[in-house]
């Protein structure tokens, strides 16, 4: 008899328990879907608790402001695109003579406007063209008068060099000196006006070529600050047909995978959504489930990742209930906390055992199902040992410890 206990006392396990509270939980996590922009709500399509399908419309937004608003701006964009085209062709003087019928009013008018000021110039330059020939070609014919004119002049000062020595000799009056003298003024003034008409000819020559140059940089100039516009003007329209786009694309809201609505808060049409507000909330239909727990301050030493133990669905009856196997798959390394700051438990993650999950939902039934939030029991494995571990060791270390003092 005393055998027979000695062998069981060193061969019979013992193990303790540790329990654990917890719920089941879909590993699919639930939709909170928000509307980026919001709106007016024009109709909703289902109600709390409806199952939907993927891609099923849940709701509408009413944009028919914001469609209103983007045609209006596509009708201003479009003939500012084609203006803007007209003047770069203009400033490449690329412009096109022939008429073209694909063009809208407003592009049609700017290039008729560049073609007449285009028109305008060129006629202006060959006025000032002819002008400039004009007044060089009398330029010219004013310096022949001057070169007249100082051949004239110097064979007057040489005559009248001749005769200043006749005077001197007594052979030729004073008088015909000084009139000869006269005449010599009469000249050089004739030739300072010719020289003053000439500087004043190649001067409106030159102002002349000068201005046809200024009516091409006026020109250009036009075009550019007009081009300018426009180009500030286009991104910045369709930057906002584009944000209208977006709105008008995403004014039908669809479920994002198949599950159940959960909880509509805008349940009415004509409510306003704020931006970013969230409009429902959809659980996706999941078979995978996994159970989270809150471990005990006082076993959280005992338990680790893959650990395994058993789980009991607390609502269910016990008596055909099958054995299903968990097994640890995650830790919070930080404690749980009330508001007091005391500690509550450690939060856990365990995975079902696929065969015995399915034996489970077997034992159920057609009327029972498995759920989210479901409460369970856990019960896992700890620390294992002997009746000679626990009670037999610890009496002969002591008596070890005794007679060796």
């Amino acid at each position: 008899m005393l055998l027979s206990f000695v062998l069981w006392a060193g061969s019979a396990p013992l193990a303790t328990s540790i329990p654990a509270n917890g719920h089941l939980n879909a590993q699919k996590p639930s939709y909170d879907i928000q509307h980026p922009f919001g709106g007016k709500i024009a109709n909703v399509y289902v109600a709390t608790h409806t199952t939907v399908r993927k891609g099923q419309l849940l709701l509408s937004l009413d944009v028919s402001n914001m469609e209103a608003e983007h045609q209006e701006l596509q009708a201003a964009l479009a003939p500012m695109q084609e203006e803007r085209a007209t003047l770069q062709s203009a400033l490449l003087n690329t412009l096109s003579e022939e008429p073209q019928n694909d063009l809208g009013p407003q592009a049609r008018l700017a290039l008729d406007r560049m073609k007449n000021m285009k028109d305008a110039l060129l006629l202006r330059e060959e006025m000032n063209a002819k002008l400039e020939a004009k007044l060089f070609e009398r330029a010219g014919s004013v310096r022949d008068s001057m070169s007249f004119l100082e051949a004239r002049r110097q064979s007057m000062v040489a005559r009248l060099t001749r005769y200043t020595t006749l005077a001197n000799q007594g052979a030729l009056r004073v008088a015909e000196i000084d009139a000869l003298k006269e005449s010599i003024l009469e000249v050089e003034a004739s030739l300072s006006r010719e020289q003053a008409e000439l500087a004043s000819l190649e001067s409106q020559a030159t102002q002349a070529k000068m201005q046809i140059a200024q009516e091409k940089l006026q020109f250009r100039q036009q075009v550019l600050d007009r081009l300018a516009q426009l180009e500030e003007a286009i991104p910045r329209l369709r930057l906002q047909a584009l944000r209208l786009s977006a709105e008008i694309d995403m004014a039908d809201i669809r479920a994002p995978d198949a599950g159940t609505i959960t909880e509509l808060k805008y349940d009415t049409a004509a409510m306003v959504v704020n931006r970013g507000d969230t409009v429902l909330t959809l659980a996706r239909a999941t078979d995978a489930l996994d159970v989270a727990f809150l471990a005990t301050p006082q076993s959280i030493d005992q338990l680790y990742v893959g650990m395994q133990g058993f789980l009991t669905v607390t609502s269910l009856p016990q008596r055909k209930h099958p054995k299903v196997r968990v097994t640890i798959s995650a830790l919070s390394p930080e404690a749980r906390r009330d508001r007091e700051g005391r500690i509550l438990g450690y939060d856990g993650i365990a995975a079902m055992n696929t065969q015995d999950r399915r034996a489970l939902q077997a034992e159920l039934g057609d009327h029972l199902s498995l759920s989210t939030d479901m409460p369970v029991h856990l019960v896992f494995t700890g620390r294992q040992m002997t009746f000679s571990d626990y009670l037999i060791e610890p009496f002969w270390v002591f008596l070890r410890q005794a007679m060796q003092d």
